[in-house]
């Protein structure tokens, strides 16, 4: 069976969405419908995640010191409601977030504290002046976030109940210049998008309908993709992907995510506080048993803290499985006989498997690991207390900007990935906050390799490996892009042969 020619259906799991409100949609759904109703000031094209494009503003200026910048707003752009998008709007849905406060506002809250940092020049130009000094393409890549959305001001404004702004309104209608409206949302059955008829970007979309089936199983989207009663299907198993690959009428998408897997090293604990001991175990470890027997495609190996695709990536995998070279590092140490440690991990595919894996690599070295089972949410709780030896966890970037990473992963004030491993370094810490500022792209590029070289050296972290997004597609759905994060995807250059 065909799916009608004007008619993408795409098969999820969308249990995770809880508001389409662009102030508010956080989750990986919510955010990933938010983005096919509105536009935003500037956006990301796949796959290039490093030079954010004009979009609503066509162009802008920004101050030497980086906390002025100027947007001048693109003429003609119409909302679904036929509205002219201008300034008035820009400014009103910047101010909603900041005045809302809601989950999304965590992404714009390190530059904008106050609604008066937000103000109309002209009717086509917007002023934002920040409260900090931050690296011109690090800002921009913040303005990418779906919480950046351009609400049309009007309808929303109409739709106000008890102070609110809309937002109850706005968790299942959309007020967008986007390429869809949304036309209907049934809670864990589909939504259901239409083309926007006053869509500026010409010749697009090519479908006139977007239906997300809420499918929770991937063996259910399995039987739904072979049959081709959907398009697309966004979460199959490693295994599912290699049992259809190669069959006809199904092509195979891949893209690498934002995400790595890794694990963490309290120095805190002896005797992870020396540096020998921590190369040792990076040097037990079988790396490319992990990525190809384990995980069968779903990820590359990858050894430094910035993913793949981003400004400042580090290609370097220096870590190679070398039993005899593991050992002396621990006899340098003064731990010739190993030691026993704790490996936290999540009881759950594929984390287990490779933990188990890790326990036997490291066995060979003379290290005892005990894996210790622990639920997502009590172990990232205990981690963020410091709690655990060794961990296996992930990080996703919260926006593509190596500062995100870098911070997370370098700079113990925060108090994010490096202070949960009680790993104070100054000289990682002081590179992390001077990259975020660094003007001179070229020099912060520079500046993200040097410390990443540093990190895989010094730092209290195994990286493993880089997540990859394995999609099935059916062969007539052209420019299907897998999304590196989770809310880039433009469904309106999707087409169907």
């Amino acid at each position: 069976m065909k799916t009608p020619a004007d008619t993408l259906i795409i098969a999820m799991d969308t249990s995770d969405a809880v508001s389409l409100d662009p102030a508010r949609a956080y989750e990986f759904t919510s955010c990933f419908v938010t983005n096919q109703l509105y536009d935003k000031l500037v956006d990301f094209e796949l796959p290039d995640l490093i030079n954010a494009k004009p979009e609503v503003a066509e162009r802008w200026e920004v101050s030497p010191d980086g906390m002025t910048w100027t947007f001048y707003i693109r003429k003609g752009i119409k909302f679904a409601s036929g509205n002219p998008l201008t300034a008035d709007d820009v400014v009103y849905s910047l101010q909603r977030v900041v005045k809302l406060k809601q989950t999304a506002y965590s992404v714009l809250e390190p530059f904008l504290k106050t609604p008066d940092q937000i103000e109309k020049i002209d009717d086509y130009t917007v002023r934002i002046k920040l409260n900090k000094t931050v690296a011109p393409s690090f800002f921009l890549s913040v303005l990418t976030f779906t919480t950046s959305s351009i609400v049309d001001k009007k309808v929303v404004e109409a739709h106000e109940k008890n102070g609110d702004m809309g937002s109850a309104w706005l968790d299942d209608h959309s007020a967008g210049s986007g390429p869809f409206v949304l036309e209907k949302w049934d809670r864990e059955s589909q939504f259901i998008l239409r083309a926007n008829p006053y869509y500026w970007k010409p010749g697009q979309p090519h479908v006139k309908t977007i239906i997300i089936k809420h499918v929770a199983e991937p063996t259910d989207q399995l039987l739904l993709i072979q049959k081709g009663d959907v398009d697309v299907a966004t979460d199959l198993t490693p295994d599912q992907i290699k049992q259809i690959e190669g069959q006809p009428g199904i092509q195979i998408v891949r893209a690498e995510r934002l995400h790595n897997v890794y694990i963490g090293m309290n120095v805190a604990v002896k005797p992870l506080d020396k540096e020998e001991v921590r190369d040792a175990i990076r040097y037990c470890i079988d790396y490319d048993g992990i990525v190809n027997g384990i995980l069968k495609g779903a990820a590359i190996k990858w050894q430094t803290v910035i993913p793949k695709g981003l400004l400042g990536a580090n290609p370097k995998t220096p870590y190679y499985k070398d039993v005899n070279k593991a050992k002396e590092l621990l006899a340098k140490a003064g731990y010739p006989n190993g030691f026993t440690i704790e490996l936290t991990t999540p009881p759950t595919y594929p984390q287990i498997d490779i933990a188990t894996k890790i326990q036997a690599d490291l066995a060979e070295c003379g290290i005892t690991v005990k894996i210790v089972q622990m639920t997502q949410s009590m172990m990232y709780e205990k981690y963020r207390k410091q709690g655990l030896q060794m961990v296996l966890a992930g990080w996703g970037s919260d926006y593509p900007d190596p500062d995100s990473n870098a911070m997370a992963f370098a700079n113990y004030r925060i108090k994010q990935l490096a202070w949960r491993n009680s790993w104070y370094d100054d000289y990682a810490a002081d590179l992390a906050e001077k990259a975020s500022v660094e003007m001179d792209t070229k020099k912060r590029e520079q500046m993200y390799l040097n410390l990443t070289d540093y990190i895989l050296d010094h730092g209290p972290y195994v990286m493993l490996y880089q997540t990859v997004a394995q999609q099935a597609v059916r062969d007539y759905v052209k420019n299907w892009l897998p999304d590196p994060t989770f809310y880039y995807l433009d469904l309106s250059k999707v087409s169907k042969g």
